[in-house]
């Protein structure tokens, strides 16, 4: 099959949520024998990644754009929005169809949204083919549209993310410059205050937290000044194997604290699926669909506050984790598979 992948501001480095959610499927579903077209706008050119900028207007009205997904003839769209679940990216959905000859669009919503009752009239109005969500609480907001869902969970590559033997650990630490004998909880995201990151100063005295720092977006250096202070070792250098971060800690925090009204995150957030994949304990706050995905596991512990961090980091430090046996269900290629699978039959547009 022929099939379009679109998301907007793809450009490198790869360590995004949304960004690397569009790459990876993009990848699976060549791997699964698809011819895969990626295109971006607002990006650049990335040959590395087989994605193509084409400059286009914010609703993706663009004869250029148009026609070099004609001369493509896809047969399915993917489309990634970086807004998500809003009017607007409906709107682009069935500009792309129109693009694709009347293709069907799914389009991947990564977060979550609330509507005015307004944008829940317009979106009943221009529906995209489907919907596809993480967690019940989007799938909630996006049944609210009058919009067919499907919820599809993403996927982890876990023959690249693994867990490494003490030795290998030790050399990993080495060369990051983190104790030997420290006992380290690392986050991998935004350094930004809305992502809860904090979280990690108030476990200072109990462990060594490590925070890699995505350079996809803006860093706060005010917050970073802080949280040295506090004795967080930041990792603000854009880290080209990412894995490392996970082989050399002992434990993954993820503080990042739900709203369902501006998400800081993807819903299932793939930095938790890299983790488990490296057989890291997780301490996590309720965000998305993590709760609902891995309940009451003495090696994945949900916190509320800051005593319920503390006391959580704790408890994580007598389990036993067995989390990579969590992440290997989560193919890439299954995810996109089913994608293509629940999408209706191609119409003209």
């Amino acid at each position: 099959m022929r099939v379009l992948v679109f998301s907007e501001r793809l450009a490198p480095p790869p360590d995004e949520g949304i960004k690397n959610l569009a790459l990876s499927l993009a990848a699976a579903l060549r791997r699964k024998g698809h011819a895969v077209l990626a295109l971006t706008t607002d990006g650049a050119d990335w040959p590395e990644q087989q994605v193509t900028n084409q400059p286009a207007g914010r609703l993706l009205w663009s004869r250029p754009l148009a026609q070099r997904i004609a001369r493509f003839r896809p047969q399915a769209v993917c489309y990634v929005p970086t807004a998500s679940l809003t009017v607007a990216s409906a709107i682009r959905s069935r500009v792309l169809k129109h693009h694709a000859n009347g293709a069907p669009v799914a389009l991947i919503a990564t977060q979550g949204r609330r509507h005015s009752p307004f944008a829940r009239w317009v979106g009943r109005l221009i529906r995209p083919d489907l919907c596809v969500v993480q967690s019940l609480t989007t799938e909630m907001q996006a049944c609210a549209l009058g919009w067919r869902v499907v919820r599809v969970l993403p996927g982890v590559d876990a023959d690249a993310f693994h867990p490494v033997s003490p030795q290998q650990r030790a050399v990993l630490r080495a060369q990051h410059g983190i104790p030997a004998d420290a006992w380290v909880v690392v986050h991998v995201g935004h350094l930004n205050r809305r992502r809860g990151v904090a979280a990690l100063a108030a476990l200072a005295d109990l462990a060594y937290p490590v925070l890699v720092a995505s350079t996809s977006t803006p860093q706060d250096a005010a917050l970073a000044d802080e949280l040295r202070a506090a004795g967080v070792y930041l990792v603000t250098a854009y880290l080209p194997d990412v894995r490392e971060a996970y082989q050399l800690a002992d434990a993954y925090l993820f503080p990042t604290p739900p709203d369902p009204t501006e998400p800081g995150s993807i819903d299932l957030p793939l930095s938790v699926l890299e983790a488990a994949a490296c057989n890291l304990p997780i301490l996590a706050t309720r965000f998305g669909a993590l709760p609902d995905l891995w309940p009451d596991r003495p090696d994945v512990i949900f916190y509320d506050d800051v005593p319920g961090l503390r006391a959580g980091l704790m408890r994580l430090k007598a389990a036993h984790p067995a989390t990579r046996d969590l992440a290997l269900p989560f193919s890439w290629e299954a995810a996109g598979q089913r994608i293509l699978d629940a999408l209706p039959p191609a119409s003209r547009s």
